[in-house]
């Protein structure tokens, strides 16, 4: 039962990471582009999209690591299950894209705050926040691959 609530938490935040991420690269991008201040807002923002991917990469590898009946089952035989595409996305390349898109978007959180002016501030974290965002494309299981899983998931 409690895989099956972590694994919908899972699904559903992921809509929140995604929307907090297109929010957060437009505002980022015009904030670039019209060389408009940095604001406490673009802060907030960017504290919403980090906070809420983490929680979402805390959820992961509660499945990943304690909840998920695959990846136990996966990880004894990890060389011949590397040729399996559905077993090899979900036990090694949906963690790594995440965690890369988590590192870059941690980076260019930290990178930005530096940053001196605001229209470097804004260029350097919609950069890193666009890294972010296509590599969390790449790793989500859309529904029309392989591997892939529904757009929205009930209990």
């Amino acid at each position: 039962m409690l895989y099956a609530v972590v694994l919908f938490l899972h699904s559903w935040l992921r809509w929140g990471v995604v929307v907090l991420g297109v929010l957060t690269l437009g505002r980022s991008l015009l904030g670039w582009l019209r060389a408009r201040a940095w604001t406490p807002a673009d802060r907030r923002l960017q504290l919403f999209f980090v906070s809420a991917f983490d929680l979402q990469l805390l959820l992961g590898m509660t499945l990943y690591f304690a909840l998920s009946p695959l990846t136990p089952r996966s990880m004894e035989a990890l060389r011949t299950n590397l040729s399996v595409s559905f077993l090899r996305f979900f036990s090694l390349e949906h963690p790594v894209m995440m965690l890369l898109a988590l590192i870059a978007a941690h980076v260019a959180s930290a990178l930005s705050r530096r940053a001196g002016e605001a229209q470097r501030k804004h260029r350097v974290w919609a950069v890193g926040l666009l890294v972010a965002m296509l590599l969390i494309a790449l790793g989500i299981p859309w529904p029309w691959l392989s591997h892939g899983r529904p757009l929205f998931r009930g209990f």
